[in-house]
């Protein structure tokens, strides 16, 4: 049990500890031990001066830096799980829009077994990995219009009304060659 008097706090077995008095220097050095945790230098001397105008001693200013450490893994963590709140919701919204969306075929259906196919062919022919990637992180990849899309090309690729580009086929004549003729 802690007993305040004056100047000093009693943590047990003789060990006190001062309140007020501030040292020449304060340490900051058991803060960058904490990993994936470092403490801004500006923060810090900002933080040093309030400390050295209300006089208080290394062990003061120490429990208020721990607060404000652990004040501040609290709302780090909080954010992480809001962003993460918020993107799972979003990926529900696009399987919800997906399921709900009347150009595509019924989820139970075999059609849509073809459907995603077809998407799949062209989503693996178009996509780079990095754009695989982001749609994958913001969970584009349910949504419907983005499915539609590949879709779309999926069947172009396989009607082959899709040009890729390269050289023209032995028995296809080029622009040039329509407007003027083979070379000879």
């Amino acid at each position: 049990m802690q007993q305040e008097t004056k100047n000093t706090i009693s943590l047990g077995e003789n060990q006190e500890e001062k309140l007020f008095g501030k040292p020449e220097k304060y340490d900051y050095s058991k803060y960058s031990e904490i990993d994936g945790f470092g403490l801004d230098e500006e923060l810090v001397e900002k933080f040093a001066q309030i400390a050295q105008k209300l006089d208080l001693s290394q062990y003061s200013a120490q429990m208020l830096l721990e607060l404000a450490v652990e004040m501040s893994q609290k709302q780090a963590q909080k954010r992480e799980n809001d962003e993460k709140n918020t993107q799972e919701e979003t990926l529900l919204a696009y399987q919800k829009m997906f399921k709900e969306d009347s150009e595509l075929p019924d989820q139970n259906s075999s059609q849509i077994k073809e459907y995603m196919r077809i998407a799949d062919s062209a989503y693996n022919e178009f996509a780079s990995p990095t754009l695989k990637e982001i749609f994958k992180e913001k969970g584009l990849i349910y949504h419907p219009e983005l499915i539609k899309m590949f879709y779309k090309l999926g069947e172009a690729m396989e009607c082959d009304d899709l040009n890729f580009g390269g050289k023209p086929a032995q028995n296809e004549l080029t622009p040039a060659q329509i407007l003027y003729g083979p070379r000879e």
